[in-house]
């Protein structure tokens, strides 16, 4: 690991994070701006988030249910192991704890279950996507009465991409040599039929719409501090934010790319760059603290699962 340019590139953009926020703002002042914010509000939004853990958990249960029916609370497990490490190794290398867990856990062959994480991960950009076009759409250059009706048909706008998938199963069916073989083996846990994807589309958007919206308020009640930041600015931010984790580039748990991003959400709309770094950083530091307070949780409660193996079928 440490001959990896990606761990190095990542040490690089956390030293460069913590030297920019001590001579631009001050960590002490940073840290200092919690104390606006009421205990009882982020013990609620600590919940929100337990709400995202269990949601995702469902997702990659539905998605695979085949193979883990009955044991949710085992891929609970995997999914929160598979998150902490995702966030918390550089350039995506923790998107690699996925497969190794399913195959762990539930026998899933890594030919399954990376395609299928590379699928759902296309999915979570759309819907991060969208979200950030739900901010900005009274700046559309589309009627008002229209808006709406446009939105709907952008959320399921992905759905247009099944008969396309399907016609590609059909043509690696009817050549079945071994590249077709291989294929086709590739797309094996890929929706083959529209319940299935709604469903996997309707699990994305509401827990993106959850994970945003508390991400939103914590960055409007920080900014607050120093003057009145409307919501759809704070969920701007909190978009391009969450889109710099689902991007290929990304630092050690994050550092300097997501707060980048945030920035590039927030300063558009004219807020100082000292105050919206700031900011920037509180929020990262209550992901980062979420994500180590609910791993240790959920994976204490589902300690029996430590070894357990489910055969696929």
């Amino acid at each position: 690991m440490l001959k990896s340019w990606k761990f190095w590139a990542g040490i690089l953009l956390l030293g460069g994070l913590i030297w920019l926020v001590e001579d631009a703002y001050g960590w002490q002042a940073v840290l200092a701006s919690w104390q606006s914010i009421p205990p009882l509000s982020l013990a609620l939004a600590l919940g929100l988030m337990l709400i995202s853990y269990l949601l995702r958990a469902v997702r990659f249960y539905d998605f695979f249910n085949s193979n883990c029916q009955g044991h949710f609370s085992r891929l609970l497990r995997v999914t929160v192991l598979h998150n902490f490490f995702n966030n918390m190794l550089p350039m995506r290398s923790g998107e690699t704890a996925f497969p190794l867990l399913m195959k762990q856990h539930f026998g899933v062959p890594y030919r399954h279950s990376g395609p299928a994480l590379l699928w759902l991960r296309l999915l979570d950009l759309y819907a991060l996507l969208l979200l950030a076009a739900f901010s900005l759409q009274d700046r559309f250059p589309v009627p008002e009465s229209l808006r709406y009706p446009v939105m709907a048909l952008l959320a399921i706008a992905p759905l247009a991409v099944l008969p396309l998938q399907n016609a590609v199963n059909r043509f690696l069916a009817n050549h079945p040599k071994g590249w077709a073989n291989k294929a086709a083996e590739l797309m094996h846990a890929l929706p083959k039929s529209p319940w299935p994807f709604v469903r996997a589309l309707f699990w994305t958007l509401i827990n993106w719409a959850l994970k945003v919206a508390v991400y939103a308020w914590l960055l409007s009640e920080l900014l607050s501090q120093f003057q009145p930041v409307p919501f759809t600015q704070s969920w701007m931010g909190a978009t391009t934010g969450e889109l710099s984790s689902v991007l290929p580039i990304h630092g050690v748990a994050g550092a300097g790319t997501y707060e980048a991003g945030i920035l590039a959400g927030l300063l558009p709309w004219g807020i100082d760059s000292k105050q919206a770094l700031g900011a920037a950083v509180n929020l990262h530091l209550f992901v980062l603290g979420t994500t180590l307070l609910l791993t240790a949780l959920i994976t204490l409660l589902t300690q029996r699962h430590r070894h357990a193996r489910v055969s696929a079928d």
